[in-house]
C-alpha cells in the first residue's frame, strides 16, 4: 500500500467512526428550528429536546436558524453531513415552501424522514382594539373597509400566509400581508396594534390569548380545540367549509442512514410515551403525538407537497 491510499485511509477513519449504528449517538444533536425564538417551532422543539436527551443519552441543543419561511434553516440542514447529528424540526411550511419558494436549493422530500410529532391547530386572533367580537364582525369590518387591514405571518410562503389567503378568498375580502421573521415578534405587533389580525399556532398563541393580550375569534380546524372549548369554530361561525391545522416532524440529511433514523424515532416515540410529557405537550396547544415508523412522515411529507402546492398555484403565491 503506497502513502496516498494510507492518507486516504486515514482521512475516512473520522467518518467511518461517525457514520457507526453501535456508537451512535456519541456526541451531542443539533435540533434546529427553523424560526425565531418564541415562536411555536421554538418551543415545541425546545420540549422535544429534554424527553430525547434522556432517551438517547446525549445532549440534544435547539439552535435557532429563523429566515425566510423556514427555509433557511432547513436548507442548512439538508446540506449537512448525513450522519444524524443535526436535525431539523420540520413542519407544514416546508411542504408548502417546496411550491412557493421558485428557486429552493434542496427538497424536503430528499431529506430522511425521522418521527411524525402531530398536530396543532390555529386561532385567528385581533387586537384586541380591533371592533369586532367574532368571525362574521370581521368579515363585515373587511368588506367595508378593502385592504384597510393588515395580517401578519411568521413569514412569505407560511402556512399561516396561505390560511389568510385561503380565508380572504372564500370570504370575498382584503387585507395586506406584513411578513416577520418569526410568530414572537409579528404578536408583539398585534399586541401593540401594529398589525391587525394573524392565524396563529396554538402554541405560541394561547398563552396570549390567556393572558388577554389579544383577541381569539375562532380556531382553524373543524371541531373545537380542547385548549380553547368556548371558543367556535371558523367554519361554526359562519365562513363554510373552512378548515386546516398544521403538523410538525422530524428530518435529518439526504441520505442519513436508516438505522440512525431508527433509534431517533424510537427515542421520540418513547418521549411521547410518557404521561407527563403528552400533558406538557397537549397544555401548549398540540394534538396527537408521535407514532409510526419514520416513513410514515415520508408519505405525509409527499401528500402535503402535492396538497399545498395547489392552493399556492390558486393563490399565486410566490417567494423569490
Amino acid at each position: 500500500m503506497n502513502r496516498r491510499q494510507l492518507l486516504a485511509l486515514a482521512a475516512m477513519a473520522p467518518m467511518a467512526r461517525a457514520f457507526s449504528a453501535s456508537e451512535y449517538p456519541s456526541q451531542p444533536i443539533r435540533l434546529i428550528a427553523p424560526f425565531a425564538p418564541g415562536g411555536t417551532v421554538d418551543i415545541l422543539s425546545r420540549t422535544v429536546a429534554e424527553p430525547m436527551h434522556g432517551k438517547l443519552g446525549t445532549s440534544v441543543i435547539v439552535e435557532n436558524r429563523g429566515g425566510a419561511g423556514g427555509t433557511l434553516g432547513a436548507d442548512f440542514v439538508a446540506k449537512t453531513r448525513p450522519d444524524g447529528y443535526t436535525l431539523l424540526f420540520g413542519a407544514v411550511h416546508q411542504a408548502i415552501a417546496q411550491s412557493v419558494y421558485p428557486k429552493l436549493g434542496y427538497d424536503i422530500r430528499d431529506m430522511t424522514p425521522i418521527a411524525f410529532l402531530g398536530r396543532v391547530n390555529h386561532a385567528l386572533i385581533v387586537n384586541k382594539n380591533l371592533p369586532v367580537n367574532n368571525v362574521i364582525d370581521l368579515v363585515k369590518l373587511l368588506k367595508a373597509n378593502p385592504d384597510k387591514y393588515t395580517y401578519a405571518t411568521p413569514g412569505a410562503g407560511t402556512m399561516q400566509h396561505l390560511m389568510a389567503e385561503y380565508f380572504k378568498s372564500i370570504t370575498h375580502t382584503q387585507m395586506t400581508h406584513v411578513p416577520y421573521r418569526g410568530s414572537a415578534p409579528a404578536i408583539v405587533d398585534i399586541m401593540a396594534g401594529n398589525v391587525d389580525l394573524m392565524f396563529e399556532t396554538m402554541p405560541s398563541a394561547i398563552q396570549h390569548i390567556r393572558a388577554g393580550n389579544v383577541r381569539v375569534l375562532g380556531v382553524t380546524s373543524s371541531s373545537r380545540a380542547r385548549q380553547l372549548p368556548d371558543v367556535p369554530t371558523i367554519s361554526e361561525s359562519g365562513v363554510a367549509a373552512y378548515e386546516a391545522t398544521s403538523w410538525y416532524g422530524l428530518y435529518a440529511a439526504p441520505k442519513t442512514p436508516m438505522q440512525f433514523a431508527n433509534k431517533l424515532n424510537e427515542a421520540v416515540i418513547a418521549s411521547f410515551s410518557d404521561t407527563a410529557f403528552m400533558d406538557k405537550w397537549i397544555t401548549l396547544g398540540a394534538d396527537s403525538g408521535a407514532e409510526g415508523p419514520p416513513e410514515k412522515l415520508g408519505e405525509l411529507t409527499r401528500s402535503e407537497v402535492a396538497r399545498w402546492g395547489k392552493v399556492a398555484a390558486e393563490a399565486h403565491i410566490s417567494v423569490s
